[in-house]
C-alpha cells in the first residue's frame, strides 16, 4: 500500500476547501463497493492529517486512531452523530478495504490520486 508522505501532505494543505476530498474515492469504479460512510470517515482521517500529520522515521503521514478531532470532522461531513466506537468500526472497514493500515494505535491511508 503507498501512504501518504511529507511532500504529499504539504502538497495538499493548499486545497481551497474546507476539506480535501480525492474525487477517485467518489467517482472510479475501484471504490464503488465502499460504503459512504467509510468513504467520509477516510476524508475525515486524510483532514485530520493535513491539519496535524504526524510522521514515522520513513518519513509517512500518519494519525492515532483515538485523534479526538477525527470525530468532530466526520460529524460534519456526515451530518451524523459519531463515536469513537463507530469510528473504530470505519476504521477496520478502511482496514478490509485495503484504504487504511493500521500499526499499532497508528493509522497510514492509502494514497489516492486524482488523476482526471
Amino acid at each position: 500500500m503507498i501512504c501518504y508522505d511529507k511532500n504529499d501532505i504539504k502538497d495538499l494543505k493548499n486545497h481551497e476547501d474546507k476539506y480535501y476530498m480525492p474525487n477517485a474515492l467518489f467517482d472510479t469504479m475501484q471504490y464503488k463497493l465502499v460504503r459512504l460512510e467509510v468513504k467520509w470517515a477516510y476524508v475525515a482521517c486524510l483532514n485530520v492529517m493535513l491539519k496535524t500529520p504526524l510522521y514515522d522515521y520513513d518519513g509517512f503521514a500518519y494519525i492515532k486512531d483515538d485523534h479526538p478531532q477525527m470525530i468532530e470532522v466526520l460529524k460534519d461531513l456526515a451530518h451524523k452523530n459519531v463515536d469513537q466506537q463507530k469510528i473504530d468500526g470505519y476504521i477496520q472497514e478502511l482496514e478490509d478495504c485495503g484504504l487504511a493500515q493500521r500499526k499499532g494505535r497508528n493509522i497510514y491511508l492509502k494514497k489516492i490520486s486524482n488523476i482526471f
